[in-house]
């Protein structure tokens, strides 16, 4: 069954839609090409030493094949020395979020100095804005990256390690975790949304207070069964539950992706998410609430869906 996002297509490191990402591209053709020149010229050194006699031998393959790689490979070296001091240094950036990655899920909070607003599983960028990126792991050693707008910078347990991205359009883009982390690692992905100023700042707003109340009886159901079966002891759900052992789930209906970004958020696959989630995403620490009923199910499914 094919239920992944099409979105994730957007996971493209040779499309760049960041400051980072340009930079690493445009290093990445400089590097390709010099690298394609320099093979091409010592081989030709090779043919001309072949066929010299005597010193002139000596001199080809001293000076093709020794003096020429070390001084291309030395201006190569400090060229992009200087590109990766730019994409690595710390600007001024008047957004902080933080990231924390764990198995295998990624906990999100703005501003986490000030108003501390948590979200799960989904980075919102402002378009055009400097944004630093604290990145922690709560377990094993994790890797941030999103090809298409930064590169990629480890998550280490004990350790903040800053990265200061600049998202250059908007749209969504796919961030995965770089680095094996355990039975899921090739599920643990995110979803980058890059929104304008203006949209960015009303986002922002809307983490802000509790999450929407259940307006019909299969909703309110669905919010006494998300309390009686005992998910209100892991989830945090915004005036309802603190808990953060899993995602938060106050604006669950609103992400685009199930499953830290790799199912689409639709009603069958949120059911058996509920249901089954081993088989959907083995190793994960969640419970199989294969037990509800059917109705009780649907009733729960239709309470998270009305999250946004």
């Amino acid at each position: 069954m094919d239920s992944t996002l099409g979105i994730f297509n957007s996971q493209n490191a040779l499309t760049d839609a960041g400051q980072g990402a340009a930079q690493t591209l445009w290093l990445t053709w400089i590097m390709t090409a010099a690298g394609i020149a320099i093979f091409v010229l010592v081989m030709g050194f090779i043919a001309l030493a072949w066929r010299a006699r005597g010193g002139g031998r000596t001199w080809w393959i001293v000076g093709g094949g020794v003096v020429f790689p070390v001084v291309a490979l030395a201006a190569l070296f400090a060229a992009s020395t200087v590109v990766l001091r730019g994409i690595a240094g710390h600007m001024d950036a008047p957004h902080v979020i933080e990231v924390t990655g764990k198995q295998f899920w990624w906990d999100v909070v703005y501003d986490p100095e000030g108003r501390a607003l948590r979200d799960s599983n989904e980075i919102v960028l402002p378009l055009g804005e400097p944004v630093e990126i604290r990145l922690k792991s709560a377990d094993v050693i994790h890797s941030f990256w999103v090809p298409s707008i930064a590169g990629k910078m480890d998550m280490i347990p004990g350790r903040v390690n800053r990265l200061t991205v600049t998202a250059t359009k908007a749209g969504r883009f796919r961030g995965q975790c770089a680095e094996f982390c355990g039975l899921s690692h090739p599920l643990m992905a995110f979803e980058v949304v890059v929104l304008p100023p203006g949209d960015y700042a009303a986002f922002l707003a809307s983490l802000d207070g509790e999450a929407r109340d259940a307006v019909t009886p299969t909703e309110r159901r669905g919010a006494e069964i998300f309390q009686s079966a005992g998910c209100i002891a892991c989830h945090r759900v915004r005036g309802l539950s603190e808990a953060r052992i899993g995602p938060d789930l106050s604006r669950l209906g609103a992400r685009a992706a199930l499953g830290a970004g790799m199912w689409e958020m639709n009603t069958g696959n949120l059911a058996g998410w509920i249901a089954d989630v081993g088989d959907m995403k083995p190793g994960a620490q969640m419970p199989s609430y294969n037990h509800l009923s059917g109705p009780d199910l649907r009733a729960l499914v239709a309470w998270l869906e009305s999250l946004t």
